[in-house]
């Protein structure tokens, strides 16, 4: 099995809404922030004339986040296409499992905006992060 990439961001108070929970867009924020995180770590952001869009994302809200806190994001990657990635990653706030998201990424060349194979060297540098499906 693959390594397990994590990283962490601190909830603000900014964050809550009314009824005194973190707001349910805060959650995309953090696996967006995992996603790009782990881009950077692979050197995908290196590249200036190639990037990665979300094409798709699917968020399972499983418990409520409260401030002050610590997020503990994991990302993995699920599977290496031709021309996308697809990740898996789980918030947790403390032991507590919060939400479970998946995501496809599109690989383009940015001067085009078209969808382009995943180069090489970008592929055997996400390989370490790559788990079996489930």
């Amino acid at each position: 099995m693959g390594e397990v990439f994590v990283t962490t961001q601190q909830l603000r108070f900014c964050d809550t809404d009314r009824l005194g929970h973190v707001n349910n867009a805060v959650y995309a924020v953090m696996v967006e922030a995992g996603r790009a995180e782990l881009m950077t770590e692979a050197g995908l952001h290196d590249d200036p004339g190639h990037g990665v869009v979300i094409a798709r994302l699917e968020l399972d809200f499983l418990r409520e986040m409260n401030w002050p806190g610590t997020i503990r994001i994991e990302t993995v990657v699920q599977r290496i296409g031709q021309r996308s990635l697809h990740l898996r990653q789980t918030l947790h706030q403390g032991d507590t499992l919060v939400a479970r998201a998946t995501s496809v990424l599109a690989v383009i060349d940015t001067a085009t905006r078209r969808a382009m194979p995943i180069l090489p060297q970008w592929r055997a540098a996400l390989e370490r992060w790559v788990v079996a499906e489930v």
